[in-house]
């Protein structure tokens, strides 16, 4: 699915809105559509924008799935779920 084709966080039909995730793209540092979480390749601190607010996470753990809705990260070592 090509990035601009990707649905936003309220188009989702009640199958996919139940299931967990349904796809995933390596966060890059321009604008994306909204994520349902993220997933943690590398340990660290990053700059998350949420809400069109960029906030500074420390501590995330590597393997770890946090339930943050996000549209841009300081890092590809952020995985957007959807």
């Amino acid at each position: 699915m090509a990035h601009s084709d990707k649905k936003g966080i309220n188009n989702y039909m009640t199958n996919e809105s139940v299931a967990p995730y349904v796809s995933a793209t390596v966060a890059d540092t321009s604008d994306q559509p909204q994520s349902r979480g993220i997933y943690v390749t590398i340990a660290g601190g990053y700059t998350l924008t949420i809400n069109g607010s960029d906030v500074v996470f420390t501590g995330l753990l590597a393997g770890k799935i946090y339930p943050l809705s996000i549209t841009k990260s300081s890092s590809a070592n952020v995985i957007l779920l959807y």
